[in-house]
């Protein structure tokens, strides 16, 4: 089985839980003290402007939006159904379809507007951010189901340094260009995390009854 049963998981689940709903709260309530803090973070990442940063981060941006992030993770759901891991396939895609679902109701709950003179595309509440949350589900299950099927340990390592590089510059490129506050992009993080630890949580108690299903039954899980 893929993902394992883990003690320690729920434990993890409570405290992420924890930080999550601080960090919405001192949002919600405006707290100076964050507020200080993301103005610090957005002065050191817009620090030097340039072309080629605001093409590079557009780019970033656009690769990580919520709309590519759903053909991303059919992608990866395509490749692991055709190697007969049909039920990582399923909870890929349910992970980040309950991963949205959880964001909207966030940001609803929340409702904070977004940075001034942020891009008119850009719609919608601010907290979390949307294309953090959704990238970082991408890249777990990327971790969590395509790593451990890598048989070199160097290209294991490899991989996950890339995914830990690129959701570092996903969160930058939503703070450069003024989508969102750096405190959305943890916030996000943080939500993204916190459900993820919850979807795995449920497979090492699903999978076993779905693999005697006789059309996704019978696979490697």
């Amino acid at each position: 089985m893929i993902i394992e049963k883990d003690g320690n998981r729920t434990a993890k689940f409570f405290v992420s839980l924890i930080f999550t709903v601080l960090l919405a709260f001192v949002v919600k309530m405006n707290f100076g003290y964050a507020e200080f803090l993301d103005s610090m973070v957005v002065t050191a990442v817009q620090k030097s402007p340039s072309g080629f940063l605001n093409t590079f981060y557009t780019m970033v941006s656009f690769l990580a939006s919520p709309t590519l992030d759903i053909i991303w993770i059919f992608i990866i759901a395509f490749f692991l159904w055709g190697f007969h891991y049909r039920i990582p396939a399923l909870w890929s895609i349910l992970t980040l379809a309950g991963a949205d679902v959880v964001g909207f109701l966030v940001k609803n709950v929340i409702r904070r507007a977004r940075p001034i003179d942020h891009l008119k595309s850009d719609d919608g509440f601010s907290f979390p951010s949307g294309h953090v949350l959704g990238m970082f589900i991408v890249l777990a299950v990327i971790w969590i189901m395509v790593v451990p099927l890598i048989q070199s340990a160097t290209k294991q390592f490899v991989l996950k340094v890339i995914i830990v590089m690129v959701m570092i510059l996903v969160m930058m490129s939503r703070v450069y260009l003024n989508a969102h506050y750096p405190s959305d992009t943890l916030g996000a993080a943080l939500v993204a995390y916190t459900w993820l630890l919850f979807a795995e949580n449920l497979y090492p108690r699903l999978a076993p009854k779905l693999n005697e299903w006789p059309l996704i039954g019978g696979n490697k899980y």
